[in-house]
Parts: C-alpha cells; sequence; structure tokens
C-alpha cells in the first residue's frame, strides 16, 4: 500500500502578500571612488597581459565604473612596461 500523504504539496498560507524586504543598498550611499578593486594595485602584482586582458573585460562593460577600473588598470599596465624597458 503506497503513503498518499507523500506526494501531496502543503497549502499556500493564507497571508502570502508580505511586502519585499528592501534591500540594504536602499539606505546606504555609496560613497566610494568605484575603483576599490584596483585602489591598492601596485606595480609586479600581477603581469602585464593579465591587467590588459582584465582591462578589456571591464572596458566592454560600457559603464562609469568599469571604465574607471580599465583605466587604471591600462595605466598600470602602462606603468609596468615602462619598469620593464627602462631596467
Amino acid at each position: 500500500m503506497t503513503n498518499n500523504n507523500a506526494s501531496r504539496r502543503r497549502p499556500s498560507p493564507a497571508n502570502n502578500n508580505k511586502p519585499a524586504r528592501p534591500s540594504n543598498y536602499e539606505f546606504v550611499k555609496y560613497v566610494g571612488t568605484g575603483t576599490e578593486v584596483v585602489d591598492d594595485l601596485a606595480a609586479g602584482m600581477a603581469p602585464s597581459w593579465r591587467l590588459l586582458e582584465i582591462a578589456k573585460w571591464h572596458d566592454a562593460k560600457h559603464t562609469g565604473r568599469n571604465s574607471r577600473i580599465a583605466g587604471r588598470l591600462l595605466a598600470m599596465a602602462g606603468q609596468q612596461d615602462a619598469m620593464w624597458v627602462a631596467a
């Protein structure tokens, strides 16, 4: 004999119209620079080819923050290449 109760679905609650819980982003205003992910990057921490590839990815996003990050990455790759030429 099979148990028919095992396949029954739980009934929905009587009051399922609860308002959505707001995100924390609605309460906390962003005051960062937009480039926090690359602010601590120093020459020699990553190879130039990798910085260029990541910059290409960020540049493809076409938003303000991503283009600023791409600019910082390209500048760092240029600094590293200048260090190699000078050495």
